[in-house]
């Protein structure tokens, strides 16, 4: 299998995306691929790994996306995704997906979407470890109170998503 590698900047931060042939596998603000590498060799490890110019326009309609995004332009991905990791975390992840643009959820309404209400530090090691991050809108999660979490892209960047979205929050 045939996976496409794409580094990219928007606004001064570094991404990197990986897709393949089923659609988006992993999508992080990386400055390094290192974070993707990993994922790879443990959910893809023969995959055939295409970087440079045929990644790029392999990618670019996902690129272009998350631009648009960005810039207020984009509310909806319909990305095909190819996701990697338990069943469980899948289940979180696809929790996620039903959190709609503008709108957050906290860690027990996660617990509670997948009928788990005693899951709570299970949900959020589920959606530490999500591999698609903004299109699997893990953002959108928040403390119970309205406190702000940890992100993997860092809480700044977690305003940055929150605030393109008008989601409130407690900092």
């Amino acid at each position: 299998m045939n996976i496409y590698i794409s580094q990219f900047d928007i606004n001064e931060r570094a991404y990197v995306l990986v897709s393949n042939d089923k659609g988006v596998v992993y999508f992080g603000n990386d400055d390094t691929t290192e974070y993707a590498d990993h994922h790879i060799k443990r959910f893809i490890p023969d995959a055939v790994r295409i970087t440079g110019y045929l990644a790029d326009d392999q990618n670019s309609d996902y690129i272009k996306d998350i631009e648009c995004y960005f810039k207020g332009q984009l509310k909806q991905f319909d990305w095909p995704l190819d996701l990697h990791g338990t069943d469980f975390q899948k289940s979180i992840w696809d929790a996620l997906l039903q959190i709609p643009f503008g709108e957050s959820r906290s860690y027990s309404d996660i617990s509670e979407m997948i009928h788990n209400p005693k899951a709570i530090r299970a949900v959020g090691g589920a959606i530490g470890a999500n591999p698609v991050m903004i299109v699997v809108p893990c953002h959108r999660v928040i403390g119970k109170s309205g406190k702000l979490t940890g992100f993997r892209g860092g809480l700044d960047m977690k305003i940055e998503l929150l605030v393109i979205e008008g989601i409130q929050y407690v900092n």
